[in-house]
């Protein structure tokens, strides 16, 4: 979600909100895809949205909460 990409993300990424997914499934480009979220449940329901890619997308065990717990958070929002 917007506010969750902005205090922080992975270097390249894009952010696609999943119910802007919901509507428009070709919002997300052809060729591999790693899908992030928080804790990765709507990165989930996500791929269930995009099965059938080829190939099909990967989610991110543990979300961005497993990134960050891994000290790899570069992106973060300034309080």
């Amino acid at each position: 979600e917007p506010r969750e990409f902005q205090r922080g993300h992975i270097p390249g990424a894009r952010n696609i909100p999943l119910s802007r997914l919901i509507h428009e499934r070709d919002a997300v480009p052809a060729g591999p895809v790693v899908l992030v979220c928080r804790s990765g449940r709507r990165s989930m329901r996500a791929a269930a949205l995009l099965a059938g890619r080829t190939p099909p997308p990967q989610v991110l065990e543990g979300g961005m909460l497993a990134w960050a717990a891994a000290n790899l958070l570069e992106a973060v929002e300034q309080f």
